[in-house]
Parts: C-alpha cells; structure tokens; sequence
C-alpha cells in the first residue's frame, strides 16, 4: 500500500471525515485529498504526527501496509488468551475438586477428618494461586495492550461460533449428571455421592467457563476493548468499588464458615460436607447479587 492508501485506511477507521482531520492537522482540506490520492506528500513534521495520532510507526506508515498489520497479531492475544483461558478453566475446577476430594476423603474415613482437610486445601491452594497468578498476567498485559485491532478472520470466528454451544451442551450434561449421582447414588456408592458429584459439578463447570473464555476471546472490540473502557469510566463510581469489597468479604466469610464446620461441626459422622458446601456458597453468591443490585440501584 502507498502512503496515500494508508492515510486513507487510518483515517476512515477512525471514523473522521476528510474536514475533520485536516482540521486536527492545521491544513486544508485539499491537502488531505492530495495525500490520499498520493499527488503530494506532507512535510516531516505532518507525517510525524499523523504516526502519533494513529500509533503507526514510520516504516509501515510510509512503505507498508496497515491493514495487513492490523489484522496481524503483534501483540500475542491469542496466545495470551489461550493461557488465560487454561489458567482460569483450570483454577475453578481445582478448587470444586478440591472440596469434592475432602468430601469423598471423609466419608471413606469417618474418623480421620484431618486427611478431608488435607485434601480440600491440597487442590484448592493451587487451584487459587493459579487464579490469581492469571489475574496478575492479564493485568500487565492490558496495562501494556489497552487497545488491539481485531484481527480474527470471519472463518475463525463462524468456527468459534460454532464450537461454543458444544462447551454449553457438555457442561451442562455433566451438571445434570451430578444431579443424578446425588439423586440416586446413594444407592450405589452411599456416602461417597456427595463428593463424586461435586467431582460432577466440577468438570461441568471446568467445561462451562473454558467455552465462555474461549468464545469471548474473538470479541476482541466488545470484551476486551470495550471492557477496559468500562473499567475506566468504573473507575470514577465508588459503589463499583464498593460492590467487590463486600463480594470479597461475603466470599471470605463463607469459606471461613465452611471450613470451621469441616474441621468443627462434622465430628458427629455425617458426611454430607458436599450439600453444606454447596448451600454455602449458592447462598453467598445469592448474597453478592442481591448486594451489587441494591447498590446499582442506589447508585440511579
């Protein structure tokens, strides 16, 4: 592409008209239509701004092609996000395991409740530190990236398209299969129904969050670029900030809750540590919506 192409690219993309953007730059109109048509060529302080005002370097901007730079992936995205999406897929899915295994240790060993505790913290210390290890990356990698072009061809994301209910039917198959376990596995394996559907709940929800992220990830304008601006202008309401303080501490509680009565208020022999956990945390999750929607209307 000639410099006139890419000065005709970069302006149209930003949606500017050829009198506003030679309003910006202190010429005449003409003098943009002459660039574009590549009958004449700016000075080197023009060229040095209009590569300033669109974040092109000189190189492609004068001899390259930005619209095939643009639709390349310089900045590792998906590669990023692929990672992310393990990462998150897989952090989950400890930590459901992680009570499951607890759950299914105590009623293998009634009298040995030291071993379900072992084994809770075992899966979801990881299971957290992973979490939060890609919570930290994505952080620094927006910080560095707050803007890419979406570069995705329309093939990748019909196949994309077409991927995401299959995630949606195999998670959902696998949570209603846990349904059936605490249904009617009692049964069949007894006690150990509880933690073998937690188990159950844990692949499906494994399953469930990598095909949101991995659907999410092609929605490069809407759920990257778009959130980061969201995030911005998040920044200036403090009962944005308000709301994940007291999720955080809703979460906090439950969890505390739930392993005082781990350790405290299962010595009686019952092993029904899954059915607690889950009452536990549905009910803070409940508690976190209804929070967030009580502030969002006293924000209005």
């Amino acid at each position: 592409m000639s410099f006139g192409e890419n000065l005709r690219f970069l302006r149209t993309e930003s949606g500017m008209t050829q009198e506003q953007f030679a309003e910006k730059l202190e010429v005449t109109r003409q003098s943009v239509s002459k660039w574009e048509s590549d009958s004449g060529f700016p000075e080197l302080d023009k060229i040095l701004q209009i590569s300033q005002m669109f974040g092109c370097d000189l190189d492609t901007l004068l001899q390259g092609s930005v619209c095939e730079k643009k639709r390349t992936d310089t900045a590792g995205y998906d590669r990023h996000m692929n990672r992310r999406t393990r990462m998150i897929s897989a952090g989950v899915t400890l930590c459901i395991l992680g009570v499951a295994g607890g759950a299914m240790l105590d009623a293998l060993m009634s009298t040995r409740y030291d071993l379900a505790g072992l084994a809770l913290f075992a899966l979801v210390i990881p299971g957290v530190l992973i979490l939060v290890l890609s919570g930290i990356w994505h952080s620094q990698y927006r910080q560095e990236h707050p803007r890419i072009e979406p570069f995705y061809d329309q093939n990748t994301i019909n196949a994309a398209r077409r991927r995401f209910p299959i995630f949606v039917v195999c998670g959902i198959g696998v949570l209603l299969s846990a349904l059936l376990i605490w249904i009617g596995g009692e049964y069949c394996i007894g006690e150990l129904s509880d933690g073998v559907g937690l188990a159950a709940v844990a692949v499906g929800v494994g399953i469930l969050t990598y095909g949101g992220l991995d659907a999410s990830k092609y929605q490069v304008e809407q759920s990257y670029n778009q959130a980061i601006q969201d995030e911005i202008q998040a920044e200036k309401k403090p009962e944005n900030e308000r709301t994940g303080r007291y999720c955080a501490v809703i979460m906090m509680a439950a969890t505390i809750i739930f392993v005082l009565y781990l350790f405290l208020g299962n010595g009686n022999g019952r092993s029904d540590v899954g059915r607690v956990a889950a009452a536990i945390y549905i009910t803070a999750g409940l508690l976190c919506g209804m929070v967030s929607v009580w502030l969002e209307k006293r924000e209005k």
